[in-house]
């Protein structure tokens, strides 16, 4: 099993009526050691990672997305071209990612990540979901040791 197989296992992941909450994306806050109510695509990504490399993945269980862009940098895991199970991330024009998935197929460039929406346009929607990923909603990709 590969890292965008166990990120599908989890696409019927849903908020509750209150943004950023429910039983399921309570359970994966708490995985990472965030809060409820936290915005929680960095918490999805982690956790997924955590359990691909069975507690032991070179990215730590963080809560925000440019924290794992900073590890990432820091250990000279950005990459030009992405390949299926890379980290992507959504950074704004202050170059401060603010989103972050898996990279799930290369043509076209789809993703998948916790806490958008169906279309991929929000970086704080409702759910897991898979999605067109387009040239304006990226800044970098990163492939973990």
């Amino acid at each position: 099993m590969n890292v965008v197989d166990i990120a599908r296992l989890f696409r019927f992941v849903r908020e509750s009526d209150v943004q950023n909450r429910g039983l399921r994306v309570e359970a994966i806050q708490r995985w990472s050691t965030g809060e409820f109510g936290d915005s929680w695509c960095a918490e999805f990504a982690t956790m997924v990672l955590d359990l691909l490399f069975q507690g032991e993945s070179p990215i730590p269980r963080l809560s925000a997305a440019q924290a794992i862009r900073d590890v990432c940098t820091k250990n000279g895991w950005i990459v030009e071209t992405p390949q299926v199970g890379d980290l992507y991330f959504y950074v704004d024009a202050n170059d401060h990612a603010h989103h972050v998935g898996f990279v799930s197929q290369v043509s076209p460039l789809m993703g998948i990540s916790g806490n958008t929406s169906a279309d991929g346009t929000s970086d704080n929607g409702n759910g897991v979901y898979e999605h067109a990923i387009t040239a304006t909603h990226f800044g970098t990709y990163t492939r973990p040791a």
